[in-house]
């Protein structure tokens, strides 16, 4: 499946190249980490301490241009906002991205939302909220690529969101509803289109959607739930 490219929406920043000194990552020099799948979007609200901190992991033949709507609609709301290609999703990477005192969220498309997954349970990392656009439950094969990572058993118990097109039929529907069943804190929500919802059809919604699940998740200690506690 190739996914449809948006024209990216007008913002005041653009993304910016995020490289990793060699503190942070020794052995990788500057010239390397340029050359790293790696994008950033700075919070719009420069005078204000940024909203939380969202990292956002591609599945299967999904490019940075895919996601440039959604980054820009976050950064507008005051999040910063990294997207981190394929091999770039190690715990080190995303704990990188974390903001001190904030919410730290991951969104996931399609195999990234199994990688989402996967991270999310790790002590070193505590991401706080997930967000999960097409969580692949089948090992049907999308760009010519198979899931190399196994469907969950079980989502973990953090605030999650399921964004998922009605007419899915790589991961249907009516399979992921039954996986949020027994996950009390899982959210699932249903958007035009197939499997990749964030083309023409359906990103919009599926934005809109994750907007206010992450604005439920960065005003949570108002009703006494802790996050971004690192």
């Amino acid at each position: 499946m190739t996914p449809t490219l948006m024209p990216a929406v007008p913002s005041a920043r653009p993304p910016e190249a995020r490289v990793r000194t060699d503190a942070a990552s020794p052995g990788i020099g500057q010239n390397e980490a340029h050359r790293r799948d790696t994008r950033f979007w700075p919070s719009a609200e420069p005078d204000r301490d940024p909203r939380g901190a969202v990292v956002v992991l591609p599945g299967r033949g999904e490019s940075a241009e895919l996601f440039e709507p959604l980054a820009f609609r976050l950064a507008l709301d005051g999040y910063e906002v990294t997207y981190l290609g394929m091999g770039e999703d190690s715990t080190l990477a995303l704990g990188e991205c974390r903001v001190p005192g904030r919410p730290f969220a991951l969104v996931g498309s399609d195999t990234g939302a199994l990688r989402a997954l996967a991270v999310a349970g790790s002590p070193a990392l505590r991401a706080d909220a997930l967000v999960l656009l097409g969580l692949p439950l089948l090992y049907r094969p999308v760009a010519g690529q198979v899931p190399s990572d196994p469907p969950p058993r079980a989502l973990p118990d953090l605030p999650i969101l399921l964004v998922h097109g009605v007419g899915d039929d790589v991961s249907p529907l009516q399979v992921v509803r039954m996986t949020t069943r027994t996950a009390s804190r899982a959210r699932l929500v249903a958007v035009p289109g197939g499997h990749q919802v964030l083309t023409e059809t359906s990103w919009r919604a599926a934005a809109a959607h994750t907007i206010a699940f992450l604005e439920d998740v960065a005003t949570a200690p108002a009703h006494g739930v802790p996050v971004g506690s690192a």
